[in-house]
């Protein structure tokens, strides 16, 4: 498998298993391929703390060179250094909004 669809996948896979162990209520997942690129975006109904929040950021979020002392990963599995680096460098424009009047989550990010 190509390493921008191998990383779609684990990050989605990831970012799924931490929403339903919180109780989502409902969870979509669309994953468009453009040129150079796959842009994702995941819409959950689910009530986040503060801290399980900031962990989401904190997750999606690793720069290069904090590999190896930031990564929190979300479901107790750790990837190599190589396999976090080069997640860090082709994950690219994040974008996490969450409302807490309505408790909906909205992730997007592009992966070249």
């Amino acid at each position: 498998m190509a390493l921008d669809k191998e990383i779609v996948t684990r990050v989605c896979a990831q970012l799924t298993k931490y929403l339903l162990e919180r109780s989502a209520e409902s969870l979509n997942i669309s994953i468009t391929k453009a040129k150079k690129y796959y842009e994702v975006r995941i819409v959950s109904k689910v009530f986040l703390k503060d801290e399980e929040l900031n962990l989401l950021k904190s997750y999606l979020n690793v720069q290069p060179q904090e590999v190896g002392y930031y990564y929190l990963p979300l479901i107790g599995e750790y990837g190599s250094e190589e396999d976090l680096a080069i997640i860090a460098m082709l994950l690219k424009e994040l974008d996490l909004n969450y409302d807490e009047s309505s408790h909906e989550l909205v992730i997007s990010f592009r992966v070249r």
